[in-house]
């Protein structure tokens, strides 16, 4: 039986030995270095096998279903996820991760951004005297990435860093587009097909220095600094063939056509950190003051021709590289004092600086001379500024002996300044959110734990939902931000059962609703004439984002993991939903889908050096705006250990017998159908090489050193 007490707000693993999955309290931790598919990988594709989280074929991440997550590393913000969260997980490889944290619903400790909850990836920290470290490397038909971790450790100062690299080799995509739209002011319809070739790459580095100084028994300082590169290129051709109809169905015109196109992405940041942390005589007082800082410079560029087939030479054409600042600088501190043995109140402030600043010259081709030249209505520079001002109280005590509770409260103040000069006049409001939380739990005999929780939840719309740059890669399908989008607010409620068994079994059920109003989705507008500055274009889908009424979602999520005999071990998650959209966009303006997410994973331990793994995920399509597509992919792993324990070889083949994982696609919007496909090249085979040296065995380190998450267990 589990001892009652105090701490279990703060987390109690309720399994009795290391698992990859550990079901506490407050988070879900999963173990990266305990996982054999996920070796040679990056962050995306361990995410896939953590409950409560789903990613598609893209890589973007959902938490129960929610697409609005804060990713934290080592508990601190990055702009490295202003940009593109997807290129982001894909730049860091599991080799330097030690575990990922998600945490569903936050404590009134954490900022409230992130309606679906926080994802905290851990890296790599040694904790042991001396020199030691580790090298991966992995080389594959679709994925290659080496990287580094050392640490140093002497009396009461230690030192880490790590250095990685990654590309994903270049691959193409087929993809294929039929969209009919109706003009309804001259009574005809359009019939816009494409179909494409895509060759698609991408590539990125990770490097940092971290040092941990334990001054006295009492003062602690503990720093990092940081960078973080990726970068990706699209490069292509797609063939048009553009049908105008009357409204008897006769054809008028038809005009074929091709459009040449290059895009290309670009994200460089540079994070840093410091915090001084003074421990009083009482157990569990201790004063935190702590300061980070990222600053990150994103660039995207695209360059489009179109011609006839008929023709030579290009009838249109343009061209912009959109440079973009993204920096946020964060200055806490945080206070614990114990009253008693049951009552431990938290306290905090927090000043929040971010800065995101973008401009954009655009080119257009002059087509009789072949030049191009600057077109000012089109090229823009925009200026955006946030301040927040936090505080939050929260306290840990125990209830009539029986229940033990963490409730808070936080409170959180935004001021906004945004300048634009392309746009309209923006005049964004100031706004104050009072967020609470709590969670409620009691553990039960025989290693059961139930829990009841409640968080207040916003998302700030981010750098890639605020900039105005009008991405005319393919004039047909032009994407934009929007600058006059408003916070979401969501309200996230949880019943959540656990129970371990002797026999190294674990079940977790979680029951959860979230209501998010306003919620922000992507949105897809059908224009049969869109004017930008100086010049119309014709036959357009714009896609942007904007403030739908609301979103109500509840759903169960199941996990299961049970070893049987002392080899086999079975792990599943199951999540099933139904989630009801108010659209003040479309007639009519209530709609409801129901959807399921599931994932298997076989691991056999054929004898203690060789272990061999298999894991399947799907998902099936949300609707909105039509339907998404589904998808299934399979990872099949083994892994070899030797030098007596200090190395491995790893094998990985990803969908080994499927080429393409093939993506349709239906987009219902006003006056548009959009039939469309993409054939992912998926399929994947892998190697993977890892060595230790220096000490091995590591001392147990201290719960708390990040308040965040929870030590590692010890490892031999």
């Amino acid at each position: 039986m589990l001892e009652r007490k105090i701490d279990l707000i703060q987390g109690v693993t309720v399994t009795s030995k290391t698992k990859i999955i550990e079901n506490k309290i407050d988070k879900i931790v999963y173990n990266v270095d305990k996982d054999v598919t996920s070796q040679g990988g990056v962050a995306t594709d361990a995410l896939k096998k953590i409950p409560d989280v789903t990613v598609d074929v893209d890589g973007n991440v959902e938490l129960l279903g929610n697409p609005s997550v804060r990713f934290l590393i080592d508990g601190k913000p990055s702009s490295l996820f202003g940009n593109s969260v997807a290129d982001a997980l894909q730049s860091i490889p599991n080799s330097q991760i030690q575990n990922i944290e998600v945490i569903t619903s936050p404590s009134a400790k954490y900022d409230a951004t992130g309606t679906g909850g926080i994802i905290n990836i851990i890296l790599k920290k040694n904790k042991v005297q001396g020199f030691n470290g580790n090298i991966n490397i992995a080389a594959g038909t679709r994925l290659e990435n080496g990287s580094i971790n050392l640490g140093y450790k002497k009396n009461n100062i230690g030192l880490n860093a790590f250095y990685s690299g990654n590309a994903q080799l270049k691959a193409t995509t087929p993809t294929g587009m039929d969209r009919i739209a109706n003009n309804h002011f001259n009574n005809t319809k359009a019939q816009l097909q494409q179909t494409s070739n895509n060759n698609f790459n991408r590539n990125s580095y990770n490097g940092g220095l971290g040092m941990d100084w334990a001054i006295t028994k009492e003062y602690n300082v503990s720093a990092t600094v940081a960078i973080h590169h990726f970068g990706n290129k699209n490069i292509g051709n797609t063939n048009q063939f553009l049908t105008q109809f009357d409204s008897a169905g006769n054809s008028l015109s038809i005009t074929n056509s091709l459009r040449n196109y290059d895009n290309q992405l670009n994200v460089n940041t540079f994070d840093n950190s410091i915090s001084l942390k003074r421990k009083f005589k009482k157990e569990k007082q201790e004063l935190e003051i702590s300061y980070s800082g990222s600053f990150g410079n994103n660039n995207t560029f695209y360059n489009q021709t179109q011609q006839y087939n008929t023709t030579s030479s290009p009838f249109s054409g343009s061209n912009s590289l959109n440079i973009g600042k993204e920096n946020e600088m964060q200055v806490g501190i945080d206070y614990a004092h114990p009253f008693g043995k049951d009552f431990l109140l938290e306290t905090g402030f927090k000043n929040i600086f971010q800065s995101i600043s973008s401009r954009a010259n655009v080119f257009a081709l002059i087509p009789y001379n072949g030049n191009y030249m600057i077109d000012e209505k089109q090229s823009y520079s925009s200026q955006y500024r946030r301040t927040i001002y936090a505080g939050y109280a929260s306290a840990t005590f125990s209830l009539f002996k029986y229940l033990d509770v963490k409730a808070g409260v936080r409170y959180e103040y935004t001021i906004n300044k945004a300048n634009y000069s392309n746009a309209k006049e923006v005049a964004i409001p100031d706004y104050s959110n009072l967020a609470p939380s709590f969670v409620i739990s009691h553990a039960f005999p025989k290693n059961q734990t139930l829990k009841f929780s409640y968080s207040y939840l916003l998302e700030r719309p981010d750098y890639r939902d605020l900039n105005p740059f009008m991405n005319l890669s393919d004039p047909h399908n032009i994407t934009t931000g929007n600058p006059n989008l408003q916070q979401e607010i969501g309200h996230n409620w949880q019943l959540g059962y656990n129970k371990s068994y002797e026999s190294g079994a674990n079940l977790n059920v979680l029951l959860y609703t979230e209501r998010n109003s306003p919620d922000i989705k992507p949105y897809v507008i059908y224009y049969p004439a869109y004017k930008i500055g100086d010049y119309s274009y014709t036959d357009v889908s714009l896609t942007t984002r904007a403030n739908i009424a609301k979103e109500i979602k509840t759903g169960i999520n199941v996990s299961v993991s049970m070893p049987i005999g002392k080899k086999l071990n079975i792990r599943n998650n199951t999540m099933v939903f139904n989630r009801s959209f108010e659209n003040i966009y479309v007639t009519p303006p209530k709609t409801s889908t129901f959807g399921y997410r599931l994932n298997l994973n076989l691991t056999y331990q054929f004898n203690k050096a060789f272990v061999g793994e298999i894991f399947g995920n799907y998902n099936n399509g949300m609707q909105w705006q039509g339907r998404q597509p589904s998808i299934f992919s399979y990872t099949m792993a083994c892994l070899r250990q030797i030098l007596k324990n200090k190395g491995s070889i790893g094998i990985v083949a990803v969908n080994a017998f499927n080429k393409y994982i093939i993506q349709k696609n239906v987009t219902l919007a006003q006056d548009i159908v959009i039939n469309s496909y993409r054939n992912i090249p998926y399929r994947s085979f892998g190697v993977s090489f890892t060595y230790k040296f220096g000490k091995l065995k590591f001392s147990k380190p201290k719960e708390g050193d990040n308040y965040l998450y929870s030590a590692p267990p010890t490892e031999n």
